[in-house]
Formats: C-alpha cells, structure tokens, sequence
C-alpha cells in the first residue's frame, strides 16, 4: 500500500480530469500531489529529484509529448516509480504497448466520484 505521505503526480491536458483525480485521491488520504498538463512536464517532474514522485497517474493522449512517449522517457531514467495510465479508449494496442514500455496499470476515463475512489484503492492496493 502507498504511503499516505507519498508524491503523486497527475498528468492529464484537461484541468478538470487532473482535479478530479486529485479530489478523489484527497478523499482517501492522499494530499500530496502535484499536477502536469502533458507529458514534457511529466518527465521533467519526475527527473526532478526534489520532488520523490511515488505514482504517476498518465494520460495517454496529450499535445505536445503525449503519454506513451513520456512512459518511455520516464522508464529511461525511473524504473521504479509507478506509473499508471489513463485512457479514454479501451485500444488494447495502446495498452499493449504501454505494457511493453513499463506502465504499472491503466484506468478507463472517466473517473467519477462515486466509483473513483474504489477503483484507485484497487490500482494502489496493487503496487
């Protein structure tokens, strides 16, 4: 189970997902987390050492870097820190490959408050 203390990190282009995400993971306990609006900034976070990110929440599609090719930068240099991907499409060669790039889970968007918390509880629970 995940520190309660732990960093997380929340990438995602739409403001509204990343604060959505960041309200249910307040509702279970988790206060420590840091947002990104795409994958150029992902990686940057993650490679800051300052930060001690623990979990990485990872949309998939994004502008600018999107989130298959920010799950392969990251795993360059972090093999550790979980990274968990979100996609509005269940497109198992998208999930495929972000399996073969070293994603530690996916979650289907949207996450609602209602179902939100248990199915981050069961992510968490896993790592």
């Amino acid at each position: 189970m995940l520190n309660k203390n732990a960093k997380i990190l929340v990438v995602d282009d739409t403001l509204i997902m990343r604060e959505s995400l960041r309200r249910i993971l307040a509702t279970m306990g988790y206060e420590n987390v840091i947002q990104a609006e795409n994958g150029r900034e992902a990686v940057k976070a993650v490679e800051d050492e300052n930060n001690k990110i623990e979990l990485v929440f990872l949309d998939i599609v994004m502008p600018i870097m999107d989130g298959k090719a920010a799950l392969k930068k990251i795993r360059e240099t972090n093999k550790t820190v979980a990274i968990v991907m979100l996609t509005s499409v269940a497109d198992k060669d998208s999930i495929m490959e972000c399996s073969k790039l070293g994603m530690s889970s996916y979650i289907l968007k949207p996450i609602n408050a209602v179902e939100g918390p248990d199915i981050l509880k069961g992510i968490i629970r896993k790592l």
